[in-house]
């Protein structure tokens, strides 16, 4: 009989969550020495997270202790896939990074990163079961410094109807919901897109007019009850929240680890150590790097929605009718592109200053 493969998760990431990192089990490295001495080792690699999970206590009755180094971000890793890119950033800027292990790791935190991927029900279900889920709720009731990337956005909203009807943290009121792909709109939404800013926050001062990297598949819709979160919005088929701001928490769909020079700027405002967001002086070293990012393989679904592997980041260029601006001009492909007769635009290169394919 053949073997039926599992669904491949719509959202950031391919992979499937996994739990969260600090619940991992004991080092199974071979170790020289008596048993006695292998069994201590072990116990030394176990995390106490995972053996107190049943002896938690309210968030709110926990102790908060300062970080010692100002240029230390918190990082909230959950497990559920590659968060490279993020951990690239900050370590670029000058910061160190310290992984979140249990909740008071979130209390104790001077800033918070939280770059979620894969699936919301599956990602509710790992920071409630670890406890992160209160902690979460708490530092942003206490409105410390965060920063949420793409599902750390999706996750502050009541709910999500992937798989669902899911609870989030009900921190923003509203509903998450699925791209709508019955009138030809390609899902996941993968691309390049300007912002549409709707009112003036540190955080992204000199945004306006540049592009910034998106891959998802559900967004959080505008309304007017979440409207004085919003700080901009975008439209692909249909107009959604791109970042929010309130106080001193902050949090975007898009990826800015994935938007070149213009993302970096975001990280950069967000880890002042003056405010949450504030604008401070560039203290960029020259860089040894390549300014372009070289995209080998792209997995994008055809016109039959099966999965197939492309050489280079690929472009609908064809004219969609109802959603002229969802091809050509929001993808920033060229636009004669799209008068030649072609179906697709396949382009290795990528410039990672302009944040824009490069033609071959």
């Amino acid at each position: 009989m053949a073997r039926r493969l599992p669904p491949v998760p719509s959202r950031c990431s391919a992979a499937s969550v996994q739990p969260l990192w600090p619940l991992v089990q004991p080092c199974r490295r071979r170790h020289s020495g008596t048993d006695e001495q292998h069994r201590r080792r072990n116990q030394c690699c176990s995390l106490p997270v995972a053996e107190k999970r049943n002896q938690r206590r309210n968030p709110a009755s926990l102790s908060v202790r300062a970080s010692s180094d100002a240029n230390t971000v918190t990082l909230l890793d959950y497990g559920a896939g590659n968060v490279r890119s993020v951990r690239n950033a900050i370590r670029h800027l000058g910061f160190s990074i310290r992984d979140v292990r249990s909740p008071e790791d979130i209390l104790s935190a001077d800033r918070l990163v939280f770059p979620g991927v894969g699936a919301f029900g599956s990602a509710m279900d790992v920071l409630t079961r670890t406890g992160m889920a209160d902690a979460l709720r708490e530092y942003i009731r206490r409105d410390r410094p965060f920063l949420g990337i793409c599902l750390g956005l999706q996750l502050l909203f009541d709910s999500s109807e992937e798989n669902g009807p899911v609870s989030g943290l009900g921190v923003i009121p509203g509903v998450v919901r699925r791209f709508d792909s019955s009138e030809g709109l390609i899902v996941p939404h993968i691309g390049w897109n300007a912002l549409q800013i709707n009112k003036d926050t540190q955080l992204l001062q000199g945004v306006d007019g540049h592009h910034v990297y998106f891959v998802h598949s559900y967004y959080a819709p505008p309304s007017d009850a979440n409207r004085d979160w919003i700080s901009s919005t975008c439209n692909y088929g249909q107009s959604f929240i791109s970042s929010i701001s309130m106080g001193n928490i902050q949090a975007v769909q898009f990826h800015p680890e994935k938007s070149g020079a213009t993302g970096l700027s975001i990280f950069e405002k967000f880890l002042s150590p003056n405010s949450s967001g504030a604008k401070v002086p560039s203290h960029k070293k020259a860089s040894k790097l390549a300014k372009r990012v070289i995209a080998c393989l792209d997995v994008r679904s055809n016109d039959n929605g099966d999965l197939v592997v492309t050489k280079g980041d690929q472009y609908d260029v064809r004219d969609h009718s109802s959603s002229k601006e969802l091809r050509a001009r929001r993808q920033h492909v060229p636009e004669p592109m799209s008068s030649r007769g072609a179906r697709v635009f396949n382009a290795a290169d990528i410039d990672a200053e302009a944040g824009s394919p490069r033609p071959p």
